[in-house]
Formats: structure tokens, C-alpha cells, sequence
């Protein structure tokens, strides 16, 4: 349709081919690939959520060179299974495959269970004891036993302890101990084996997070009757007398010991143990760019050894524009052979296969501006890449619907010394719909969006939640505030001890810098975002009201402090970096909570609640609501049962969704295209 065509419509009131069911159908995301190179490594596993099955991960395997689906199986299609455990409360690592077994953590008890993909019906293996949490499995390659991560809440909820155990693996009806083959860190992670029965893995300690301080270890397996019996050994490798974050240790065939480190310069670049036992770094020199990110969950996988090359590995880093870069880097020479993409702006999940004809193959989960994060399979040989899904991608009927951010940097102000101007960074996405025009004196409503985390960032990656609201009409702003990522630890470190200063700041130089450069209205600037981001967009709120008129916060922090007291253990002291330590600093946590100034806050606002959150307690929203009601401001109040921290239910999805449409359109002065029902209760309307 050409412009003379096109509907002339108020932003935020086009009709749009992107509705909220189809987002929630969306959310079904891929993760955790692996590949079972001991005896089949043609065919690849992935775990996909199933918003219409409760938010669920089931367990999925095809060949890697089956474009068809012909091959396709899922193993775990009974919706008693969910690949997802509970360490950490954000999990990852949850299952393993070798020989054609696969040990995998189911969700409803978190136990441990052993399925033979060629019988089909998985048992409990191990302790038995549903007080017990298991993440990060390796499985050894004998075939006898797993390791992992076991997070012990027997005793503690908050400080469970913390240990690397073995877990024999064999079926029986009595419990089986875990072997406990290191213990006394607060946190251990990503244990790793060589050939040659080495075992990496690293470590950190309360108050800081992965990102901030970690320690990689290496030891010898003592292996008797074919299972373990300790370590043997056991030393640091790095990490233990430098301010260093360490991450993805790996061996390759040859035995050499590569991870990534931001030891160096605060960025995250490969480095390797050489033959002298050196800590090397892989690159000819450091480079000011992130070759990992913040480790949340387990499983993270942006570096790989090559098979059959030892001194190469792949692996991606943030390039230009939003856009990454992938490319094999031989540790050696130092030479990095880029490989061409198509555009990608997210990588990860790196595992290498063979396909039936025996060539090598990298699979990787990818995305970018007008692609969504999917299974791919690229050639390093030929250098091609290919959707590895038979089901076409949503966006190729989005012709006209979708809309390419572009990287934007603003000026911003530190807190440290506000009279000198700093930069911050973001996407932003202009409206677009190929059937819609605003009247030609209208500007669009901007949305503010602040990631959770807030040690996260925002990517230029093809998202439907995004793309529901651009397509209506909408311009949004994905801000990368100070203290995200891909920047470099100085800029992640921003917002230390600053949490509730320049988040807030540079989301509102963000909308401010836009509104004055004229592309978007002014008197319609709103905010959102999800836990952390939550807690930016009420600060955002309640610290600034002169900017926005409307905000949304799903699962938000409104009171600092009761964080501190109620949180779990993964970030039981990380407001000790982001605020200050606690009760030392009580007077800061309570003058940067929205909950303690909510005289100051005069916009409207939604909250969107999961009643089974152990992240962000759901009476943090009741007391902001109830207070925005005694102040007679309008404001929204949804719950849902089941949810967690984040919706994973389709129906809940759309419920979240549609509700903040029509709430903004009530606040913002348009009447939305969608047909919403039931209706949403606004107080003091």
C-alpha cells in the first residue's frame, strides 16, 4: 500500500496483524542446545518453551542437517516433565545428554531423573530429596556419572549452601548420597572436563555477583570403581588475587583450558592456559569488546573449541550498531578469521555437530533486527547459515510490519559530577505499519523501556512485544542505561552504588533527548519494564514526574529494602554493590524507593504481578497500589496466579499485554483498534 493508500489513523489506534496471542505464541523460545557428540553427534537438543502448556521446557532432538522436520522427536511430550531447575531461581543448565542418555532437572520437584532416549520413560536418580536443587550437569565420559552444581535448601531458603557433587548414574529405589567434590564458596559454577579427567569450574562469594569477582579452579578427578571419590590437586587458575569476572571454562581435545575473563581492560575477551601454565590472552591484544555476558543463568555458550582444530575456538563479540560478530580465533597465532552473518545482533549457544555426511557444522541460536531468536546451523566450511526450524519464521508475513531500531547515544549526567555530560545508549524503533499514517500534525507516543537486571542489556534482536507496540503507532526506545552490559565493566559499574540515580537519569535523557529532537510527542511520553526495569520505571516515576505521563511495571521493585530482607540467595546481597551495605545505608534504600515517595508521584501507572514470584514479592504492588488509590491517581492492578518471576502462561501473556494497551490508551487519550475484553478496572477513573 503507498502512502496515498495508507489509513490516516491516530498513533496508538492502528490495527495491527501482531495481536497479543500471536506475541504469547512468540514467547516459545529455544535454549540450552546441546549435541551428543560421544556417539551421535548428527543429531542436536533443544529445549523450547510452551506458553500454552503453563510456560513448560520440553526436550527436543533432530539431525542437524534436517530441514524438514523428518527426523524431529520430542522426548518429553508428557506435561508431567519441564526441563527447568530452580537454582538460583532463574536456572539454566537443566539437563545434559551423552551416549544417548539425557539427566535432566524436572521443575514440579526439582529432582534429578535419567532418560534412555531410546526407551523413553525417565527415572529419579540420586538423593531423592526434593529440598535439593541441581544445575550445570556434565555428564563424565564414561558414561557413570554426572556433575553438578547442588544448591541445598534443607535448612535455608536464603543462604542455601552451595556445592559441586557427583551423582552416580544408576536407577535404583533406595536414594543414592550426592558425592561432594568441592563445597565452601557461596556460589560454584560451570564445571567442565577434559579427556584427560580434568575438571575446571569457578567461584565467587557473597557480596558479589558473577559479573563483579569469580575464581576459576582446575583439579584432577579421583576416579575408583568409575566413580569419583574427590579432587586432587585442586588449584586457582584466576582470578583469586585480581578483581576479574571469569566465565565459560572449556577444554579442548587437547586438553588446554580456555575461558573468557575481563581481567584486562574490563571486557570480556577469551584467554587460554598455556603449555607453561600461563594465563594467555587468545587475542593478539585486548579489545574493548564483550565476548560473553552476565551469567544469570547456567548454561551460557558464546565460545566453543573446534573439533579436530585444538588451538581454535569460536566466538562471537558485540560489533558495531548493535550487530555481532562471529568468527574462529586460533589461540596460537592469534589470527581471527571472521565469518559473515546475516545480520545477526544476538548469538549464542554455541555447539559443534557433524552432519550425516560428515562435515563439521556449528549449531547456534541466533536473531537479529527482522529475524527472532531460532536454531540455526551454520557451515564454517562453506560459510552459509540456515534456519534449522521447518516452520517459517512469523516475520516473513510482517512485510511492512516491522520496525528496524537504530543505535542511538544521548547525553546523560553522572552523579558524580553532574556539571560534566557523559553518553548512554539505546535502540529506537519508529512506528511503522505499511496500511497506517498519522495525521500530519500529530508526533507519536514514545515508549520508554528499561531491561531488568538491571547488570542486562537490550539487544537489537527482532522482539514481538516491541514490534506489538510499533506497529499501533507507537515509537519505543530500548534504553541501555548505565550499569548494562556490552559496554565494558566501567560502564556496567555506573550504577554501583547508583541503582535508583542513573538508571532513572539516562531513561529519562533518553525520552527527553527524542521529544526535543522532534520525533516524538513530548506530553506523551510513558515508561516500562519488568523487575529491575520495573523498579527504574516507578523510580522514573515517582523521582522525575515531570517527564512521564503514563508507566507500566511488571513484577517491579517498589521498596528497596524489603528486597534486601525477602530476596533469594543468588541476589541476596547484590544491593550491597547497587544501593549500599544494609542497614548502614537504610536511609539511602529508603529515599530511592518509590514506596516511600509516592507524594511525589503523580502519573498514573499499571502493575502487573505473578503471586508466586520469590524474586519480587507480590506485596510490594498492593502497598503501591493502595497508595496511589488514597491519592486518587489513576492506577491498575492485575495478579496472576502461577506465575513466577516473568509470565510464562500464553493466556497470562496476552491478559499483560492487552491490559497495558488499553491502559495507555485511557492515559494517553486513544482508543485502540483491539477489542479488549474483559475490560480493565481502573481506580480513580
Amino acid at each position: 500500500m503507498n502512502s496515498a493508500e495508507q489509513i490516516v489513523s491516530p498513533y496508538g489506534s492502528w490495527k495491527s496483524p501482531l495481536t497479543a496471542a500471536s506475541v504469547a505464541s512468540a514467547s516459545a523460545s529455544v535454549s540450552s542446545v546441546l549435541i551428543d557428540r560421544a556417539t551421535n553427534p548428527s543429531r542436536v537438543y533443544w529445549l523450547e518453551s510452551r506458553p500454552s502448556e503453563g510456560g513448560r521446557r520440553t526436550l527436543l532432538s533432530k539431525l542437524v542437517d534436517d530441514y524438514s522436520d523428518a527426523t524431529l522427536i520430542e522426548h518429553l511430550a508428557d506435561t508431567q516433565w519441564n526441563v527447568r531447575t530452580a537454582v538460583h531461581e532463574y536456572g539454566g543448565g537443566a539437563y545434559a545428554v551423552h551416549n544417548g542418555i539425557v539427566v535432566f532437572a524436572n521443575w514440579s520437584d526439582q529432582g534429578v531423573y535419567l532418560l534412555d532416549t531410546q526407551q523413553g520413560t525417565p527415572r529419579r536418580i540420586g538423593s531423592l530429596d526434593d529440598k535439593l536443587r541441581y544445575a550445570a550437569f556434565a555428564i563424565h565420559q564414561s558414561g557413570s556419572f554426572v556433575v553438578c552444581v547442588r544448591e541445598d535448601h534443607r535448612d535455608s531458603e536464603i543462604e542455601a549452601p552451595a556445592a559441586l557433587v557427583a551423582i552416580a548414574l544408576t536407577v535404583s529405589q533406595e536414594a543414592t548420597p550426592d558425592i561432594v567434590l568441592y563445597k565452601g564458596s557461596d556460589f560454584v559454577s560451570s564445571p567442565a572436563m577434559s579427556v584427560g579427567d580434568e575438571i575446571a569450574f569457578f567461584t565467587w562469594n557473597h557480596p558479589d555477583m558473577n559479573w563483579d569477582t569469580t575464581t576459576l579452579w582446575r583439579a584432577q578427578l579421583l576416579i575408583d570403581s568409575g566413580l569419583p571419590t574427590g579432587l586432587d590437586q585442586l588449584r586457582a587458575v584466576a582470578g583469586q588475587t585480581e578483581r576479574e569476572s571469569i566465565y565459560q571454562p572449556r577444554f579442548d581435545s587437547e586438553g588446554t583450558l580456555h575461558f573468557i575473563s575481563d581481567r584486562v581492560g574490563g571486557f570480556w575477551n577469551p584467554y587460554h592456559v598455556s603449555s607453561n601454565g600461563h594465563v594467555t590472552l587468545s587475542l593478539a591484544k585486548p579489545i574493548d569488546k564483550e565476548f560473553a555476558s552476565p551469567e544469570w543463568s547456567f548454561g551460557e555458550s558464546t565460545m566453543q573449541p573446534v573439533p579436530g582444530h585444538a588451538p581454535c575456538v569460536v566466538v562471537t563479540y558485540g560489533g558495531e550498531d548493535g550487530q555481532s560478530v562471529l568468527g574462529i580465533l586460533d589461540v596460537v597465532t592469534h589470527v581471527f578469521d571472521e565469518l559473515p552473518t546475516p545480520g545477526w545482533s544476538v548469538l549464542g549457544d554455541f555447539q559443534f555437530g557433524t552432519t550425516r555426511s560428515g562435515e563439521p557444522v556449528l549449531v547456534l541460536v541466533a536473531g537479529g533486527p527482522t529475524e527472532p531468536l531460532s536454531l540455526f546451523t551454520y557451515y564454517i566450511n562453506g560459510m552459509t547459515s540456515t534456519r534449522l526450524s521447518a516452520k517459517n519464521s512469523a516475520v516473513d508475513e510482517m512485510a511492512g510490519f516491522v520496525s528496524v531500531p537504530h543505535t542511538i547515544a544521548f547525553p546523560t549526567r553522572l552523579p558524580s559530577n553532574e556539571s560534566s555530560v557523559a553518553e548512554a545508549y539505546a535502540y529506537f524503533y519508529p512506528p511503522t505499519n505499511r496500511n497506517y499514517k498519522a495525521p500530519a500534525d500529530e508526533l507519536p507516543p514514545l515508549l520508554v523501556l528499561s531491561h531488568g537486571g538491571p547488570t542486562s542489556a537490550a539487544h537489537a534482536v527482532y522482539q514481538p512485544k516491541i514490534q506489538y507496540w510499533t506497529s499501533r503507532g507507537f515509537a519505543v526506545v530500548d534504553v541501555n542505561y548505565g550499569g548494562s552490559t556490552g559496554y565494558g565493566r566501567a560502564y556496567r559499574e555506573r550504577l554501583y552504588p547508583q541503582f535508583g540515580v542513573v538508571d532513572v537519569e539516562d531513561c529519562c535523557a533518553a525520552a527527553l533527548h527524542l521529544s526535543a529532537t522532534g520525533i516524538v510527542d513530548r506530553h506523551r511520553l510513558s515508561i516500562m519494564g519488568g523487575s529491575a526495569g520495573g523498579f527504574t520505571t516507578l523510580a522514573c516515576l515517582a523521582f522525575r514526574p515531570e517527564v512521564f505521563a503514563v508507566g507500566a511495571s511488571l513484577y517491579g521493585i517498589s521498596d528497596l529494602e524489603v528486597l534486601i530482607k525477602e530476596t533469594h540467595k543468588f541476589e541476596a546481597q547484590y544491593p550491597v554493590h547497587l544501593v549500599g551495605p544494609y542497614p548502614e545505608a537504610q536511609a539511602v534504600y529508603k529515599s530511592r524507593s518509590p514506596l516511600y515517595s509516592v507524594d511525589t508521584l503523580a502519573c498514573p501507572a499499571i502493575f502487573l504481578q505473578g503471586l508466586e514470584d520469590k524474586v519480587v514479592p507480590p506485596n510490594q504492588a498492593v502497598f503501591m497500589v493502595e497508595k496511589l488509590r488514597e491519592k486518587g491517581i489513576r492506577v491498575a492492578h492485575l495478579e496472576f496466579e502461577g506465575e513466577q518471576h516473568g509470565f510464562r502462561q500464553a493466556k497470562n501473556i496476552v491478559r499483560a499485554l492487552e491490559a497495558q494497551l488499553f491502559f495507555f490508551g485511557k492515559i494517553l487519550g486513544f482508543v485502540p483498534a483491539d477489542h479488549i475484553e474483559p475490560a480493565v478496572p481502573i481506580y480513580n477513573e
